[in-house]
């Protein structure tokens, strides 16, 4: 019995979409918020908001390993 394997495809397309939306909040906050924050406070925001979408990511995708398994 062979089964049909399920495949990334939505785990991919929601990282893509979630790359482009912190690249966009990026754009934003360079363009029109950051003149209020010295340096370390916009590195701290970018960092900050790395995490957090990289944690997001990371749990969509351990979501689906283990659903898999």
């Amino acid at each position: 019995m062979t089964e049909k394997e399920e495949t990334p495809f939505v785990p991919i397309v929601i990282s893509i979409i979630a790359g482009i939306v912190w690249a966009a909040f990026m754009l934003l906050h360079i363009l029109f918020w950051s003149s209020s924050y010295d340096w370390l406070q916009n590195l701290a925001i970018i960092v900050l908001s790395l995490v957090i979408m990289g944690g997001i990511i990371g749990l969509m995708w351990v979501y689906w390993i283990f659903k898999r398994a």
